[in-house]
């Protein structure tokens, strides 16, 4: 009988860096937020923007904290960012009266009207860079990246995209 010793997926020894699944991720990130910035050019946003936007219309998040935590950033960025909207009229904030400290956001009709245009961009930007990709493959890929940030947040191999979870939890 021959005992077995799980192999180390990560080995510090045999690091390259171009062929981190990590360096990759962030690699192919940083095209796909590119991409959207490119498409976004004549619409005077910014992929951060757009993405803010989108969660808010889905319901996604309604509070600073909610887009600080969805977009892997601060709480003072998204405020930053939450200013430039609101001077375009693209939101509202309005703060609570049961609690001073929460600022509820919300689209204006302006942001609607923007939202509508930001599946074709987000579709546009995916179409040109999952080309020659079959559905079964963007199926496994997105079930490998949920199981990833599972994983993060100590959840089961059988995870549900984090932005779904609102639609199933209301």
């Amino acid at each position: 009988m021959t005992s077995s010793t799980p192999t180390d997926l990560f080995d510090p020894e045999h690091y390259e860096i171009g062929k981190s699944v990590g360096y990759l991720l962030a690699r192919a990130r940083s095209m796909l937020s590119q991409g959207v910035e490119q498409e976004l050019n004549g619409m005077d946003m910014t992929h951060a923007q757009a993405s803010c936007l989108m969660m808010l219309a889905k319901g996604e998040a309604n509070t600073v904290t909610d887009l600080a935590r969805e977009l892997s950033t601060d709480a003072g960025s998204v405020t930053r960012l939450l200013s430039r909207m609101e001077k375009r009229g693209l939101i509202e904030r309005t703060r609570r009266d049961n609690d001073r400290r929460v600022v509820d956001l919300s689209l204006t009709p302006e942001g609607e009207t923007m939202v509508d245009k930001l599946p074709v961009v987000f579709c546009n930007v995916m179409r040109r860079h999952f080309d020659g990709f079959s559905q079964e493959e963007i199926d496994i890929l997105r079930s490998f990246l949920l199981r990833l940030i599972a994983n993060n947040r100590g959840g089961s191999a059988s995870a549900v995209c984090p932005l779904d979870e609102n639609e199933n939890s209301g």
